[in-house]
């Protein structure tokens, strides 16, 4: 069913007498995949009404049913909802125990199903505070796709406002006129403003943050209060404090509650470490660069440095920049349990509606309504001019978190560095610069110098599992011989060209390009794959398994999903492709953690940040000689995941070389040399390393060959 669907719904409807319940809620609640309200009351009585409707919603819909309600509560609703949000463990299995979310369920167990709803984040409630005013929408807001029903009226979110009282219901469609149009459209603004906490006459919170603050008022009669009720009991709460004084303070409770979570431990145990760099930043002025092991956690350090300089400096705003759209979004969910909602200006309307974000957050710090605020961007935003011109305009003091720093050392960004920002900090495993001093030395003028290391050979074991390596030698064609020793002999006569400040090495550039391509795309890779896929592996349980190809040729992407189509394997590519479509990213991501999918091909979007920690296998078919990728691709591996009962990864790194190691030429070994440093880097840390299947065997082959 859709919404446009629905048969017979009426314009308005009259209650009593119009079976409003019947007719429209239920059918919505069948038919959307997500529902906001914005209630001034709420009951869980409603629950018995909406049921059939309700359950269909939970068990058919990915969303949560959001509810923004004013926080008088009735006694029972009141010890339910905070049931539901408890964290403790043993509630969760009580509420579960007996309890499957059907039509009958929801009618017979009304609040144990809301605290199982509210737990498992199928509802979610936000409360609205005013001082001297009520809050009193009543607007239920059902979305299927673009297509939306607004229902809005009198009757508020309880049994007796859709069953009992003399009511009316006006129902506005997303499709309809522009009348229509128009209300629905405002409707879903005022909720989005209020869910976010963005309206300027409300102050709207999470439901833990009010029972914890015991912001929670309760009413003893067995219907909610009418509103005259309400303000005796307004006036009761305040008391003898005083007409003109305020029953909440509305500035305090709209500031951003930014804690360090109360589980990280990073003064002692595996993580240790964290809190050695975090007390080097600081120590240091608040500027510098920790260079930390893919792995180590570097994200939740930041965290824990810029929460350290916010006890010192407030008001603050903190700008986080990291280099791909998928560590935006996985820097925003890490940055949530600090108590900070990160404004993602990837998803802003360009300049005017980045302007507009932080127009909002310049207003709430200036004027006290917030003293911390977080923003993510892209390192190309944090180049940009408009945008830097906006970030000057802040009148409080700044932060600069940028994850990936090395990427930074590029001319964009080292010609017309942001020097406003007052601290500075930096996060790279990897953030000297190969093949660029300069670049690396101005990336340090401007960040401060490395102030911490935590090193891959330290974390292996300790915060990263341990890992075995396999080495898969390809050989090249005579064909593909030929055409190394042409591009070797061409890169020779073009030499000079790196000397020359005044000669254009473009032509250079191409030169090695091509003859890199050579070696990642060799004909024998696909081959040697297939072979070692099929005789290696049970391939009906491959599971959490990486299949890096080269990104220098779209074909060999290509030849390894022919690959996993032939042998059944269950994949998906994960390219530039796919990674601008968030929603689709997210869905291929998860359906790999959750085992639906056996494998990712992927060309480059994973070699930097992005948090997989189900992944236990990989299978490289290119590497550049760029140390940072495969240091970063190693890492990708090494992370903890306690889900799966990972103990360990394995990487397997199918190697271009010549035909006959017995017999090479000069030019050869410059081949040799372009590979053997990588192998003896993933050697030196394997757990097989000298095994009879390990890769030694094979280095000492290449190093005679080399030397002998």
């Amino acid at each position: 069913m859709k919404l446009q669907t629905i048969p017979d719904i009426q314009p308005l409807y009259i209650l009593p007498k119009d079976p409003v319940t019947k007719d429209v809620l239920i059918p919505c609640f069948q038919a959307a995949t997500s529902v906001n309200c914005m209630m001034g009351f709420f009951s869980s009585e409603i629950l018995v009404s909406l049921a059939p409707g309700l359950a269909s919603f939970i068990n058919c819909s990915d969303e949560s049913l959001r509810l923004i309600i004013s926080p008088l509560l009735s006694p029972e609703d009141r010890e339910a909802i905070e049931l539901g949000t408890a964290s403790t463990e043993d509630i969760v299995g009580e509420t579960l125990e007996d309890l499957i979310v059907t039509e009958n369920a929801i009618a017979q167990h009304t609040l144990k199903c809301l605290s199982w709803m509210l737990r498992h984040g199928r509802v979610e409630i936000k409360i609205a505070l005013m001082n001297n005013a009520l809050f009193h929408p009543k607007v239920w807001l059902f979305h299927d796709g673009h297509d939306v029903i607004a229902v809005h009226g009198s009757s508020n979110m309880t049994y007796a406002g859709v069953e009992k009282n003399i009511e009316q219901l006006t129902i506005s469609k997303s499709w309809e006129d522009s009348n229509q149009s128009y209300i629905v459209e405002r409707l879903c603004g005022e909720f989005g403003q209020l869910w976010e906490n963005r309206d300027d006459f409300c102050t709207v919170i999470s439901m833990p943050q009010a029972i914890e603050e015991n912001l929670l008022k309760t009413y003893n009669s067995d219907i909610p209060p009418t509103e005259a009720e309400f303000h005796t009991l307004y006036k009761k709460e305040i008391g003898s404090i005083g007409e003109s004084s305020a029953l909440y303070d509305l500035d305090r409770l709209s500031r951003p509650l930014f804690a360090i979570p109360s589980h990280l431990r990073y003064e002692d145990g595996d993580f240790e470490h964290q809190g050695r760099a975090i007390k080097a930043w600081c120590e240091t002025g608040y500027q510098g660069i920790l260079e930390m092991a893919t792995g180590s956690g570097k994200t939740i350090t930041a965290m824990i440095c810029a929460h350290r300089l916010y006890e010192a400096e407030k008001p603050l705003l903190i700008v986080v920049a990291a280099p791909y759209i998928p560590l935006i979004q996985q820097w925003c969910d890490e940055i949530s349990p600090f108590g900070l909602r990160a404004v993602n200006l990837t998803e802003a309307n360009g300049a005017k509606g980045r302007a507009a974000e932080l127009s909002k957050l310049k207003r709430r710090l200036r004027f006290g309504s917030s003293n911390v605020e977080i923003v993510v961007v892209t390192h190309r935003t944090l180049c940009n001019s408009d945008f830097k011109a906006e970030l000057e305009t802040f009148d409080c003091k700044t932060l600069l978190i940028a994850d990936e720093v090395h990427n930074l050392g590029s001319e964009g960004f080292i010609t017309n560095p942001p020097e406003f920002f007052d601290y500075r900090l930096g996060l790279s495993a990897t953030p000297v610069r190969q093949y660029d001093e300069d670049g690396t030395e101005q990336l340090f003028a401007f960040f401060g110098p490395i102030v911490f290391q935590f090193t891959l050979e330290e974390a292996i074991g300790r915060c990263l599992v341990e890992y075995e390596y396999y080495v898969h030698p390809v050989e090249l064609t005579e064909d593909e011989m030929e055409e190394w020793y042409t591009l070797t002999e061409k890169i020779g006569k073009s030499a000079w060209m790196q000397e020359d400040e005044n000669a254009d090495n473009e032509y250079l550039m191409k030169l090695l390009r091509d003859r890199r391509a050579l070696l990642e795309n060799a004909d024998k890779k696909i081959a040697a794959l297939e072979e070692v896929l099929t005789q290696r592996e049970d391939l009906t349980k491959l599971r959490h398994t990486l299949i890096y190809t080269s990104d220098k040729a779209p074909q060999q992407l290509i030849d390894v999903n022919a690959l996993m189509n032939k042998h059944g394997v269950l994949f998906h590519q994960l390219t530039h492709k796919e990674t601008p479509d968030r929603k689709k990213t997210g869905q291929i991501i998860q359906s790999f953690q959750e085992g639906t999918l056996q494998a990712l091909t992927a060309k480059r979007v994973l070699d930097e940040g992005v948090n997989i920690p189900q992944i236990e296998k990989a299978f490289i078919l290119a590497s550049t000689t760029v140390e940072r990728q495969w240091v970063q691709r190693r890492g990708r591996l090494l992370r903890t995941c306690s889900k799966t009962g990972k103990t360990h990864s394995k990487i397997h790194d199918f190697v271009a070389l010549p035909t006959d190691l017995d017999n090479i030429d000069t030019r050869a070994r410059a081949l040799i040399e372009s590979e053997l440093k990588r192998i003896q880097a993933f050697a030196r840390l394997a757990m097989n390393a000298g095994r009879d299947d390990g890769p030694l065997n094979l280095i000492d082959q290449l190093v005679r060959a080399i030397y002998l």
